[in-house]
């Protein structure tokens, strides 16, 4: 994919702990938690849209041209848009990189297509090797029906609705497209052929965690790169 450009940059105003994108205003709250209050509306939201426990992130926008950008990075999973800003400025611009990356963490852009539409969404990279190991985050919000608060229930304890994180693996093999996976034994059977007893035997005798499946990703790949050796 070439390098993409950056997008017509939007002001916004706001700081580290405070900001407001449009009609929706993002704040901690009197006990800490990160809360959405939609103005025009009257209403509040517990959590946000953007990925993480605070909106920026300190990290680099990375292009397919070496080109690498410091910055403050806020990227809002419900639209799946991504928006940089630098230290110094309220300016926030809309961008569309082919990586980036924030506290040890690489994303990387995966382009795709809805309606005819090109769009581009961003995949947290878990293991990158021969067969690579992806993650997608989502959210949702999730209305809370206001009858399950009792009277006890305080008012700045009441919001309308949840933002709900969610977090979908992928699996790619060289050349091909990322691909859904279920962590499960029988689903990772069926995605890597060939994978051998022994290594068919760790899985199933293993909680199949992030690190477990890093592990058999490697496992793997260093049969099948000793197989073609050979």
């Amino acid at each position: 994919m070439k390098a993409l450009a950056l997008c017509l940059s939007i002001i916004f105003c706001g700081s580290l702990c405070n900001h407001s994108f449009g009609q929706r205003f993002i704040a901690y709250d009197k006990k800490g938690r990160l809360v959405t209050t939609d103005t025009s509306k009257g209403i509040t939201y517990l959590g946000s849209p953007y990925l993480g426990n605070t909106v920026w992130h300190q990290g680099y926008l990375m292009y397919r041209n070496q080109r690498k950008v410091p910055a403050q990075i806020a990227y809002n999973l419900v639209t799946d848009q991504l928006f940089w800003r630098l230290d110094d400025s309220t300016e926030v611009v809309q961008a569309l990189p082919d990586e980036f990356m924030f506290e040890g963490r690489r994303f990387i852009a995966d382009p795709y297509k809805v309606l005819k539409l090109s769009r581009v969404t961003y995949f947290e990279v878990l293991y990158d090797g021969k067969t690579s190991l992806f993650r997608r985050w989502t959210k949702q919000l999730r209305p809370i029906d206001w009858k399950l608060y009792t009277s006890r229930v305080l008012p700045e304890d009441r919001f309308a609705a949840e933002y709900i994180l969610t977090g979908d693996l992928y699996l790619q093999k060289e050349g091909d497209r990322p691909r859904f996976i279920i962590p499960t034994e029988y689903s990772l059977s069926r995605v890597l052929p060939n994978m051998g007893s022994e290594l068919a035997n760790f899985i199933a005798s293993h909680e199949l965690t992030d690190q477990i499946l890093i592990e058999t990703l490697i496992q793997y790949d260093q049969r099948h790169s000793t197989s073609l050796a050979h």
